[in-house]
């Protein structure tokens, strides 16, 4: 084999808590996380006479050799003893900065490609354990699909739940924020944490709509602080569509609004702000 292709889908938070700060410095958290039909396409190649890893992406950041990517790639063939360097193909479609996993996903389908292109047969266990290296949310991303998160990422929890009869409203608006920056701001404002257990027993249940009605991201206050549009868009989205199933993604700066079924309201709120932001419809994935 000499090309494996994959697919690296986006993440959304339909619950996120944060316990508070360990410490090492890193934060405790709880989350139950789904993923969605927006995916970065990402195509990995042997090149003979090739040292390391290069990238091709219509993200130029990407091609630039900082990048998680990169780090995720080269540890990877340093690690298991390869010679054969790697070209990386990356068509982006998931925004950076916008609390839905982007690089993550690419980092985890990079995992997973290389273990397949080169046969390495890594143990589930053994991927999530360098993944967690690497970054919290790559854990997640190599598994996808319904499930708790606890701690920094390491405890996953798979959810038998059927979400395909419902739809996720995803508003990104024009505002890059900092993951790094928000924990910070977090700490330092004192904001309080969210409880889970509502949350928890719905899911326990199946009760999607009970889920829905629970959805919560104590991050949300130390984004708004930092970044007010976002906070106007979730008041905005809240206000126009009801404010059950409005919350936001990761540290921000999207913001999600869950449905069901076919709604004339979602379509006309694209169609009065589609050229202000970054919005669309997505299903979510098993």
């Amino acid at each position: 084999m000499d090309r494996i292709d994959e697919k690296a889908y986006a993440k959304v938070n339909l619950f996120l808590n944060v316990v508070g700060k360990r410490p090492d410095g890193y934060h405790e958290l709880e989350m139950f996380n789904a993923t969605i039909d927006l995916c970065d396409d990402v195509a990995i190649a042997r090149v003979p006479g090739l040292a390391g890893v290069r990238i091709d992406s219509n993200d130029r950041f990407l091609e630039n050799g900082d990048n998680l990517i990169t780090r995720v790639a080269a540890a990877l063939l340093v690690r298991h003893g390869e010679t054969t360097g790697v070209e990386i193909a990356i068509k982006k479609r998931i925004p950076a900065g916008a609390g839905l996993g982007g690089n993550s996903a690419d980092a985890a389908a990079v995992i997973r490609g290389l273990d397949g292109l080169f046969g390495w047969r890594m143990s589930a266990e053994d991927m999530a354990a360098f993944a967690l290296g690497h970054g919290a949310d790559i854990p997640y991303c190599l598994v996808g699909g319904p499930a708790a998160v606890y701690g920094v990422g390491e405890r996953i929890v798979p959810a038998d739940l059927d979400l395909s009869a419902w739809s996720v409203l995803v508003v990104h608006p024009n505002v890059f924020t900092s993951t790094e920056k928000v924990f910070a701001a977090w700490d330092e404002g004192g904001y309080p944490s969210v409880p889970f257990a509502a949350f928890r027993a719905a899911a326990a249940v199946q009760n999607v709509s009970g889920m829905v009605a629970n959805m919560r991201n104590a991050l949300e206050p130390a984004t708004f602080a930092i970044a007010p549009e976002v906070e106007s868009w979730k008041t905005k989205i809240a206000r126009e569509l009801g404010p059950e199933g409005v919350v936001m993604t990761g540290s921000g700066s999207t913001i999600l609004k869950a449905f069901l079924g076919i709604s004339d309201e979602i379509a006309r709120f694209i169609a009065e702000n589609g050229e202000k932001c970054r919005i669309f419809t997505a299903k979510f994935t098993k």
